[in-house]
């Protein structure tokens, strides 16, 4: 077991693959992936959407490692007009919609709020007016800081816009399946015969992309390693 690692845990393998691409793969378990830093005591992994998912995306970890510090990484909503696609935020507070409980998470970046779902273009809005210095809305922060302040963990919120205030996408709500994971084939299906949401998936798709490889950049820099190439 690895003494002292750095832990960093995503939702989804595309939210790290520029930052695993020559990382060690670990063996899949629980439907959590993971991976290992080629020279350092740093792991990674991606174990689903929403709590229970990060939840054993943690409980992996402790398997393979000691974690010293957790960073929860990955897409996030914006909340504000003036957060564009691309940005990279470290969040300073995380607050659980659902307990209303805060976490401190080390950053500057503003008030980055956890929901048990993906957040609509109206549910954006709702949250925004809500919630004074919310930027962001993620899935798994929250559990995550939970996790770390209870093992006296140091902990850090570094999330990607993947997508705008003002983005108008499909519910993808009913396509995350119980074990956190994203239903592609179905989600395809369902889409093929809705014209009027095309255009802004191809978008998405290209902000979600500049999104991982932005906070890969990121992650890289915050924990003192290469940057991906």
């Amino acid at each position: 077991m690895m003494n002292d690692a750095i832990v960093i845990i995503a939702a989804m393998p595309g939210e790290l693959k520029p930052l695993v691409r020559s990382w060690a793969a670990l063996e899949s378990v629980n439907g959590v992936d993971g991976w290992q830093h080629p020279a350092g005591p740093i792991m990674a992994f991606a174990g689903g959407m929403g709590a229970a998912a990060a939840t054993r995306a943690f409980a992996r970890a402790t398997q393979v490692c000691q974690p010293l510090m957790m960073l929860s990484v990955g897409w996030a909503g914006a909340l504000r007009e003036e957060v564009a696609p691309g940005t990279v935020l470290r969040a300073s507070m995380v607050r659980d919609l659902n307990t209303g409980e805060m976490y401190a998470a080390d950053g500057s970046g503003g008030l980055l709020l956890t929901s048990s779902r993906v957040a609509s273009r109206e549910e954006k809005h709702r949250l925004a007016t809500t919630y004074d210095g919310s930027v962001a809305v993620d899935m798994e922060a929250a559990t995550l800081a939970r996790l770390a302040l209870a093992n006296g963990l140091g902990f850090r919120a570094i999330k990607a816009i993947s997508d705008s205030l003002e983005e108008e996408l499909p519910d993808m709500n009913p396509f995350i399946t119980a074990q956190g994971k994203f239903a592609t084939a179905r989600f395809v299906a369902h889409v093929a015969t809705k014209p009027r949401y095309w255009s802004a998936l191809s978008q998405f798709g290209k902000q979600a992309s500049l999104a991982a490889t932005n906070l890969c950049n990121t992650i890289a820099d915050e924990i003192g390693i290469e940057r991906p190439r």
